[in-house]
């Protein structure tokens, strides 16, 4: 198997453990990667993809355009498990965003996330790792089963959430998943 950076760069798909479920992730600006992603899932093509960072920094490409009352309200429940969406910019590469044009963004605090995408240098896509409709894998072992040698795992343990993040609408403040 690659090291991570390779197989990151080369549009592969890697398993990883997040605050509540196992995730699914791969590199956000490669719309190969993202398109292997979503039918490795079975997932809706119409549905759009988180975008998942260990820091701020790795955000900025897709929260610059905010104003300064949305970036406070994002950062009062940042960094944590909760999933902001938020208005894109023209910026934002489109294979990214679901039918109401919004981008997905989280900014975790759980330790794998926050080593793996400090060693990429950058954020993630990700989603549950589970096949679209089924409940999440609940273990490497799990995911074994779902996808076989079709991803690399990232060995790690869950964070204390017990099912997927939350999820919210920046501007709105409507409640997707609760």
């Amino acid at each position: 198997m690659p090291d991570l950076k390779s197989l990151f760069l080369k549009d592969g798909i890697f398993a990883y453990p997040t605050e509540g479920v196992w995730g699914l992730g791969c590199n956000p600006f490669s719309e190969k990667a993202v398109k292997k992603l979503i039918n490795l899932k079975k997932r809706p093509k119409n549905k759009g993809i988180i975008i998942l960072a260990g820091s701020m920094e790795q955000l900025l490409p897709f929260t610059k355009h905010l104003n300064e009352k949305l970036t406070k309200r994002m950062n009062e429940k940042w960094p944590g498990p909760h999933t902001w969406l938020v208005p894109s910019s023209s910026e934002t590469p489109k294979w990214l965003l679901g039918p109401t044009g919004l981008l997905a963004l989280r900014l975790s605090n759980h330790k794998t996330v926050k080593e793996l995408t400090k060693s990429l240098n950058m954020p993630i896509c990700s989603t549950s790792a589970n096949i679209s409709g089924k409940e999440p894998a609940k273990d490497s072992d799990e995911i074994r089963t779902f996808f076989y040698d079709k991803v690399h795992i990232i060995e790690g343990k869950l964070g204390g959430l017990k099912k997927p993040t939350p999820v919210q609408n920046l501007e709105s403040k409507e409640w997707i998943r609760k």
